[in-house]
């Protein structure tokens, strides 16, 4: 017996394509079906942003993009003498701060 309130189709997305690939690696990792998926991104009006499901998908998200933007910062050495706090001298708590913002990134 066929459904009619169904409707079934076949994707083929070509892994050479780069925007195929991200496609395919975003339906991958996400945490809805693809089919939750594929209806978010063309039912979202042009514009307003895709619903983010929950915290620990944004979490995610954003760690992703400011890791990718640190990757894409010029590195260069820092002067011994930087302040921090006002204190003239990097702190313990200054390292502990940085070092847990660091450990979010996975670095």
């Amino acid at each position: 017996m066929k459904n009619e309130n169904r409707v079934s189709f076949t994707v083929r997305l070509n892994l050479n394509n780069p925007r195929h690939r991200e496609a395919y690696e975003r339906l991958r990792s996400g945490s809805a079906s693809y089919t939750a998926a594929i209806v978010d991104a063309l039912t979202v009006p042009p514009g307003n942003p895709v619903p983010i499901p929950d915290a620990d998908a944004l979490k995610a998200i954003v760690r992703q993009a400011v890791a990718e933007a640190l990757r894409e910062l010029p590195m260069q050495p820092v002067s011994a003498s930087v302040e921090i706090s006002g204190q003239g001298e990097i702190s313990d708590e200054d390292f502990d701060v940085a070092d847990d913002f660091m450990s979010t990134l996975g670095c």
